[in-house]
């Protein structure tokens, strides 16, 4: 087992998921390219109230504009269904806030997971070897929904251009319980845009996968919050442990 990929590190899947499906042949390549071109999944049962949860109205102009786009004009919308978990809500919700010390969890648990950095002032991102790299922040934290805004770049593949995305996440959350460990169920909906050349080209590249690796790839999102907070929960004498920031690096 392991975490390929951090939450929203997983735009990498969502637009282009060549990093998880073998790359097609020249062949492939050019039968797809000369098929006539299907369209991204754009709906699903969740997506409408999902998008009205995000305060679009509240946000500075320049960043409205943004998010109203991803959300009017997606180029792609994946869900994931709701899960439950046993977890301590205290944990769970800290852990929102903190994706780096997750991914440094994971590590120490003895599960692969790429590295995310924390920027400041909310803002973390992602990067790989190839010139991906996205950054993201929150838009609000409600009692029942954490939304965030990412943007940046991804690189399908090492001969491939990178491709400019946008996304808005909705992560929805309900507890039982603020104090004690008890059921937490989520699901989460993704919203990305990139532009029409590079959601064609995409679709050229994975064609009908793409949807499925999107939606693999949201359950991942899952995963990667809630599994850890389980584990957590279940082994309260590692929570120092595993929740402790990075050590400095030597000199």
């Amino acid at each position: 087992m392991s975490i390929s990929r951090n939450p929203l590190g997983l735009l990498v899947f969502l637009v282009c998921p060549a990093v998880a499906i073998a790359q097609p042949s020249q062949a492939d390549y050019r039968a797809k390219a000369a098929a006539e071109l299907p369209q991204f999944r754009t709906k699903t049962a969740t997506s409408m109230s999902a998008a009205r949860l995000v305060p679009v109205d509240s946000l500075p102009p320049a960043l409205r504009d943004k998010v109203k786009k991803v959300l009017n004009q997606p180029s792609l919308v994946t869900h994931a269904p709701a899960e439950e978990i046993s977890a301590v809500p205290k944990i769970y919700r800290w852990l929102l806030d903190h994706p780096d010390r997750a991914a440094l969890a994971w590590q120490r648990v003895g599960i692969a997971c790429q590295p995310i950095v924390d920027r400041g002032n909310g803002r973390f991102s992602w990067a790989d070897e190839q010139g991906s790299e996205i950054v993201w922040f929150p838009l609000s934290d409600g009692p029942d929904a954490r939304i965030w805004y990412a943007e940046g770049q991804v690189r399908p593949g090492a001969l491939l251009p990178t491709i400019p995305v946008r996304a808005v996440v909705v992560l929805r959350h309900s507890f039982a319980n603020t104090e004690e460990v008890t059921k937490i169920r989520h699901e989460v909906d993704v919203f990305c845009y990139a532009d029409s050349r590079a959601a064609n080209l995409a679709y050229r590249l994975f064609g009908p996968s793409t949807d499925r690796t999107a939606q693999q790839a949201a359950e991942q999102m899952l995963m990667f919050f809630g599994t850890i907070s389980q584990y957590i929960g279940q082994h309260a004498d590692q929570t120092q442990k595993l929740l402790a920031p990075a050590k400095p690096a030597k000199p």
